[in-house]
């Protein structure tokens, strides 16, 4: 027997060093399985976990099984960045299957407090998601969706029969595609056939950026706010499709943590999310706690993570019906690895995500009809809370910017909120509304509960930790006047015509083919792209330091700092061609382009004046790699690609002793990428000939270590607790940080890094508590923090006092830039793009003289 027992053991260890295990690992027992439905070793040729599945094997399995299974159906809603599917294997009852439209419209009913009164819930089935993987790099989530796919399409029995006849399911296999693909490559390129788990092995050493994020390193967990990527759009538009009753949300964690469920830390709650939604959170997790029990398995919950921020996947749900369940496992990042509470395996961590995916359909078919009642009366009670709310409505208006505003507009209406054309002009709060480029949001509406969640302002919390941001006020990220509405009277025929798709801003050229110079404003987001697309074609510009006024013919107006000037003559083309390449660029990018007869103007510097600077077109160059911010390199990178069509050219540090930086114009830095003291003194020779540095963010610090400028850092705040306790450590030093707040900044409109603004207070958001003195010579401040800075979210008052009058963004003699905050904050902080658009774009013209 004890040799028996020792052979048993050497079986065992060496099954965890090859991490190979079969699938009877993983499946619950006593459980009957359809031989006509392959189990993931037929088709990927590997057991789970023995390998990491690739995006393509993984999504190739669940379109197969939806071929082979009357169970199953496959939905494509999107692709990725880099055409991968997006999609979900819907699996229910063949009969649910037959009859799913008309249960999808029947389920439908429960949000529309008008027709869910006639909803027979005792005879609908539940909807649950199961979301895995939207970090690319959580690799046991992806891996364990076809787990789940195969049990729900293959087993047999009475048991499965009642689960699939009430419950509908809707299984994402892989919320993030490209990072999953980048990440499988990696630790499936460095697996040896014996795995090493040495936590040193070059397998558990990810390269930059890792595969967490998507194609242009955005985090996609933070993108359900206001969604920017086809990844998140997409998904938005099946969960309004779909309305599942209960969401999963897969994730891993630290490799020396065990497995957390939600409910999260008591009292960090979304004070927006129902009370109803924590207790059923907390029932769910009941079911969670028996299934681990069950397995051994180490679990927490309550600690660690919360759902006050409502733009993550775990808690968008929470707002608006559902119920949504964060899993957080340890994570491999690899296939074996040592932790100080042992081995930690990919099987291992796979079966723990498939148990609790187990655990939530058990948790939906034995709470069903409650949780199908919790939907219904949740739109019921947004109708009713928002008769008692004393806000009845947001107004908002942008009347020198088209185009932001209709990107503002595309977002509210990808949540389902309702927005409507003003029928009259309104003054308000010392803001004039007009009804030709004003809207109106009503509260009384059925997403009631987010529309408050994306206009209020917030500076009271019931706690002083945040798990991410803790203030998300839209109009202030786009940088659009918005006031709320208290009075019913006030409305009374105020909403028109509801906007049920974003206008599109419609360009013009208001200029005749003989027109002796053309001109467009700045003000406009796009009027970058219009500016780079003309550079493009070897367009010669200038741009206005000083306001004039034009008046002849159609153009009768002031055109103030920032204006573009484009002469007729000097150009290879003819005046022909030119005009008709001014009205192409006027309708692709939805600005106005003016058309002048003459030179002279009125008032103001005429077009001849040496106001006007003759710009270079921009060419970018960005280190990134090993050092330098993913995150913030990703916005930048992703502002430039997607938006506004200039290329930007990426290098690693290794590389840049090998330069040719007379390539480029404009040099970029985040974090703190390691380059050479000969690389230092290029850059700075290559800043005397013309070049523009610009640092971004955490880029400062390196900015100042290498004396590229003098910056005065506002030493951080400190602790003052006097009777504090051991435990509370870590929480008490949290507490000084500023989780992502907004703060209200002054302009020099006057001053080239803020060309285009037109109202000289700007919101901006600050993630960090990071704080700079401004510069001695008062014109290298032009954007800074006003004296009572905090617009909402949580500071402390000892932050407060260190940021008030500091410098938001500063330039260093002659084009060197500093902006010390992210203004393309996670691509939605759409206000401050323009202060970083205008460093890359005019920064050629910032000189300390």
């Amino acid at each position: 027997m004890k040799r028996v027992g020792f052979f048993l053991a050497v079986l065992l260890v060496s099954s965890i060093v090859k991490a190979q295990v079969t699938i009877d690992y993983f499946l619950p027992k006593d459980i009957v399985y359809n031989k006509e439905i392959p189990a993931p070793k037929q088709f990927t040729g590997h057991e789970v976990g023995e390998w990491h599945l690739t995006h393509d094997r993984l999504y190739s399995y669940m379109v197969e099984l939806a071929r082979i299974s009357d169970r199953a159906i496959w939905e494509e809603y999107g692709k990725s960045y880099e055409d991968r599917p997006l999609g979900q294997l819907i699996i229910s009852s063949p009969e649910n299957i037959k009859n799913i439209e008309q249960l999808r419209q029947q389920h439908l009913m429960l949000c529309d407090p008008l027709k869910s009164g006639d909803a027979d819930i005792k005879n609908m089935p539940l909807f649950i998601k199961l979301g895995y993987g939207i970090h690319g790099n959580e690799s046991s989530a992806q891996n364990a969706s076809v787990l789940i796919a195969y049990y729900l399409t293959a087993a047999e029995g009475s048991k499965i029969d009642d689960l699939l006849k009430n419950i509908v399911i809707l299984i994402d296999p892989s919320l993030n595609p490209d990072g999953m693909q980048r990440h499988s490559t990696w630790v499936n390129s460095t697996r040896s056939l014996n795995n090493n788990p040495d936590p040193n092995s070059w397998e558990f050493s990810e390269p930059w950026p890792g595969g967490r994020t998507n194609h242009y390193w955005f985090d996609l967990n933070r993108d359900y706010l206001m969604p920017q990527h086809p990844e998140s759009a997409g998904r938005l538009e099946a969960f309004y499709r779909w309305r599942p009753n209960i969401i999963t949300d897969h994730h891993e964690m630290g490799a020396n943590s065990t497995f957390f469920f939600q409910p999260g830390v008591p009292g960090r709650n979304n004070t927006l999310t129902s009370a109803e939604n924590r207790t059923l959170t907390a029932e769910i997790a009941k079911y969670h706690e028996k299934y681990l029990n069950a397995t051994g398995s180490l679990y927490f919950s309550e600690e660690g993570y919360d759902d006050f921020y409502v733009g993550k996947g775990s808690a968008y749900p929470d707002i608006h019906g559902s119920v949504g369940i964060l899993f957080e496992q340890a994570g491999v990042k690899g296939h074996l690895k040592e932790t100080p509470g042992g081995l930690l395996s990919f099987p291992f961590a796979i079966k723990n995500q498939f148990t609790v995916s187990l655990s939530t359909l058990e948790a939906g078919l034995n709470m069903k009809d409650r949780l199908l009642d919790s939907q219904r009366n949740f739109y019921k009670n947004a109708i009713a809370q928002a008769d008692k709310y004393p806000a009845k409505a947001f107004i908002f208006t942008d009347p020198s910017d088209n185009g932001k505003t209709s990107v503002f507009i595309k977002n509210l209406l990808r949540h389902q909120i309702r927005v409507f054309k003003l029928t009259r002009d309104i003054r308000k709060d010392g803001v004039d509304y007009k009804a030709d480029n004003s809207y109106i949001v009503p509260l009384k509406q059925n997403e009631y509960w987010y529309a408050r969640s994306l206009f209020e302002t917030v500076k009271e919390f019931s706690d002083s930790l945040f798990y991410d941001i803790s203030t998300w006020v839209a109009p202030m990220s786009f940088n659009i006047q918005y006031t709320v509405m208290n009075s019913i009277k006030d409305m009374e025929g105020l909403a028109g015509k509801e906007i049920l798709q974003s206008p599109l801003p419609e360009g013009s050229l208001i200029a005749s083919k003989d027109s002796y110079a053309y001109l467009f404003e700045w003000n406009e987001y796009f009027a970058p792209k219009a500016l780079y697309k003309l550079q493009n074609e070897g367009i010669i510009a200038r741009v206005s330091t000083n306001k004039f006024v034009c008046d002849e013919g159609k153009v009768n107006k002031e055109f103030s700092y920032g204006t573009i000037l484009i002469p007729a003559s000097g150009h290879n083309m003819t005046k022909d061609d030119l005009f008709n390449l001014m009205e192409s660029v006027a309708k692709e990018c939805g600005i106005t382009i003016y058309g002048v007869s003459t030179g002279f103007t009125p008032e103001g510097i005429d077009l001849g004046s040496n106001a006007f600077t003759v710009l270079q077109k921009p060419s970018v160059i960005m280190f990134v790699g090993d050092g330098s911010n993913s995150s913030e390199a990703g916005e930048i990178w992703h502002l430039f690609d997607t938006r506004f069509n200039v290329p930007v050219t990426m290098v690693s540090p290794s590389k840049a002793g090998t330069l040719n930086l007379n390539r480029y114009n404009v040099l970029i830095i985040t974090g703190s990428p390691e380059v050479s003291s000969v690389t230092i003194e290029n850059i700075k020779a290559w800043n005397r000939k013309g070049g523009t540095i610009i640092a971004y963010a955490g880029g400062n610090t390196w900015l100042s270590k290498n004396k590229l400028a003098e910056i005065e850092f506002v030493p951080a705040s400190v602790s003052h607790v006097k009777n504090g306790v051991y435990v509370d450590r870590a929480a008490d030093n949290l507490a000084q940080q500023i989780p992502g707040s907004i703060f209200e900044t002054k302009l020099d409109l006057s001053h080239p890094l803020c060309y285009g603004y037109t109202r000289n207070i700007l919101p901006v958001f600050k993630s960090d508590a990071v704080a700079v003195n401004k510069d001695p010579n008062v014109y290298n401040n032009p954007v800074s923090y006003t004296s009572d800075p905090l617009l909402s979210g949580y500071c402390t008052k000892e932050n407060i006092e260190r940021i008030k009058g500091t410098s938001f963004a500063s330039v260093h003699g002659d084009r060197v830039i500093s902006i010390y905050d992210d203004a393309n904050f996670r691509a939605i902080w759409y206000g401050t793009n323009k202060i970083f658009l205008n460093a890359v774009f005019f920064g050629q013209m910032i000189v300390s003289k």
